[in-house]
């Protein structure tokens, strides 16, 4: 079932209501917006029903908002109360983000349970809901492959940028990648781009030596690698980074290289070789002798 017509069950209501803070779940946040002591919470909060008589009220939008007004001794917030399942407020909250600024792992996770829960398609469907590109978001998606633990530091210790490139390494190098960033968050520093390129020369050393292996002459030692395996690896690995379905690929390659989807059954014959044309003469037979050798 893809998104169409009313986000919700039931259309969203749209009048602001006044909701004290006490009644809503305590957001799993610490982070505050300064500006809310002074002015107030401005921007309404989107809540739904929890099932819980004593806190009411769950944060689908607003956590540091509501986290905000817990610390400032805020009452009440403004909210608009929804009805939503799982799938459809992981939706609602994708849309509600991609409006502004937002945490990438927010995004990534609301992305990846509305997609489970079939609220979209598929990613392109989910792209042109949130106005995000396909690349964007399947970079995002894959920053949920790495460790818990890792994913909280992101923004902090791990720039998001580091983290996508750890994210898109090959399983083995990416372990590498995480064991080194988990070291150097245990010494209480952070982890750069400089770190992870070690990680990446690495993937990018063992890839040469794999095309070597493949292309170049017999080695003496045998490499415990299968070559052939890990060309395809890499280049499943690069179609997925740049959002290219690989039945398109085979068809591209297919069309710049004639006959490569049409290899022949029967082997190729050797080059015939030279024959000789003896042509016969009336009378004597030249036998390529000179004349002092010609017979009497």
């Amino acid at each position: 079932m893809t998104l169409s017509g009313h986000l919700f069950s039931a259309p969203l209501h749209t009048e602001i209501q006044m909701v004290p803070v006490r009644l809503i779940e305590e957001p799993d946040t610490q982070e505050v917006n300064p500006g809310i002591e002074r002015l107030g919470v401005m921007q309404s909060v989107l809540l739904k029903l929890s099932g819980h008589s004593e806190r009411p009220y769950r944060i689908v939008d607003g956590k540091r908002r509501v986290r905000s007004a817990l610390n400032y001794g805020i009452e009440q917030v403004p909210a608009l109360i929804t009805d939503g399942t799982r799938g459809q407020i992981a939706a609602a909250s994708a849309i509600l983000n991609a409006a502004r600024s937002s945490h990438p792992l927010d995004e990534a996770r609301n992305w990846q349970i509305a997609l489970e829960e079939g609220q979209f398609g598929d990613v392109k469907e989910l792209a042109a809901h949130v106005r995000i590109s396909v690349q964007t978001i399947r970079k995002r998606l894959r920053l949920l492959t790495l460790p818990e633990d890792l994913l909280a530091h992101i923004g902090v210790s791990i720039a998001e940028g580091v983290a996508e490139r750890m994210a898109n390494l090959a399983p083995e190098y990416r372990e590498q990648a995480i064991r080194a960033a988990e070291r150097r968050l245990d010494a209480g520093e952070k982890f750069t781009a400089a770190d992870l390129k070690e990680s990446q020369t690495a993937r990018a050393r063992d890839f040469e030596e794999s095309l070597d292996t493949l292309f170049g002459p017999e080695p003496l030692l045998a490499v415990p690698r299968d070559p052939l395996t890990e060309l395809v690896q890499e280049v499943r690995r690069l179609a997925a980074l740049g959002g290219v379905e690989l039945p398109a690929l085979v068809r591209a390659l297919a069309r710049g290289v004639p006959g490569l989807n049409e290899p022949s059954s029967t082997p190729a014959e050797p080059p015939a070789s030279p024959r000789l044309t003896v042509t016969h003469r009336p009378g004597r037979v030249n036998l390529g002798l000179r004349p002092s050798e010609r017979l009497p």
